[in-house]
């Protein structure tokens, strides 16, 4: 069985690639990661891997030969590629003609009522591909969604530098409740879908145990991190202005953060499954247990 990660370095990526390292079927794999730098990512990447292969969404020359004799994919959609026609349609036509059994999709929570996102277009890709005949007659493309919540590595990346060297979240949430789910539990559903086969043409939906405000979750900062850590809920003009002129984001990277946080600012953010327990058969990580795992990183 051979499988093909794509944005390898990515959190979810590299994290799936670690849940495969310890899944028990990991001996009858062959596991790829698909880079568009192979040589200067193998060395990162090849511990956890039988093969690093050149593979670049915007370079379609690369793709065919990255899925020969590829069975199941996870498909992580790079943060710069928004252009679903451009780059995910060729994308899914292309495990269609190479006869990929089964896709697994990183997606969104609440994505099925959300068609502004690229993630609900490359959803309908994938499920119309998986409905139309394909040589062979009988291929069909199985897909499992993940939909997991906003992830905790948030905070210790997009989030990372305003916590550690200014003590604050600045985020345009309102006081509405947030589901956080690790990153980590996403990979173990992941590498259970890619490694057994399972879940397939299935949307799951991946949350934490809890959902919290950003005060409550600025609070457990200040606890464990021994300083003040403060909640600062600026208006949206405010959180762009800072982001895109002071911080030098991408403006669309920025506008996909304000509908994420708007839809927490909402209350569509606090819904609860019991899918990674049920999945897993462990409950899934705290967000009090993340903190405490990282906060050297925040100091």
């Amino acid at each position: 069985m051979k499988i093909l990660i794509t944005t390898p370095l990515g959190n979810v990526g590299s994290a799936t690639l670690s849940a495969l390292a310890a899944h028990p079927n990991r001996p009858a794999l062959t596991v790829l990661a698909g880079d568009r730098n192979p040589e200067k990512s193998r060395a990162a990447l090849a511990p956890l891997t039988d093969e690093v292969v050149l593979f670049d969404f915007a370079k379609p020359e690369t793709v065919a030969p990255a899925l020969v004799g590829v069975s199941r994919v996870l498909l992580v959609r790079p943060p710069a590629l928004a252009d679903v026609e451009k780059y995910f349609r060729p994308f899914v036509e292309a495990m269609k003609r190479a006869g990929v059994q089964q896709v697994v999709f990183l997606s969104l929570e609440g994505v099925e009522s959300n068609s502004l996102t690229p993630h609900h277009k490359i959803e309908a890709l994938i499920r119309e591909a998986g409905g139309r005949k394909a040589a062979p007659p009988t291929f069909r493309l199985g897909y499992t969604m993940l939909r997991p919540g906003f992830f905790m590595q948030n905070l210790t990346t997009t989030h990372l530098a305003e916590i550690r060297d200014r003590s604050e979240i600045f985020v345009p949430a309102g006081n509405g409740r947030t589901n956080f789910v690790d990153v980590a539990d996403i990979a173990a559903v992941a590498a259970q879908a890619l490694a057994e086969g399972k879940h397939l043409n299935t949307a799951l939906t991946l949350t934490g145990p809890e959902a919290l405000t950003y005060s409550e979750i600025a609070e457990m900062l200040t606890d464990v991190l021994g300083r003040t850590i403060t909640y600062v809920n600026p208006s949206v003009l405010r959180f762009v202005w800072q982001k895109v002129v002071r911080e030098k984001m991408k403006f669309g990277f920025v506008l996909i953060m304000v509908a994420l946080y708007s839809v927490a600012k909402l209350g569509k953010a606090a819904t609860l499954t019991d899918t990674i327990a049920r999945v897993l058969g462990r409950p899934p990580r705290p967000f009090r247990q993340f903190v405490e795992e990282n906060k050297g990183v925040w100091r």
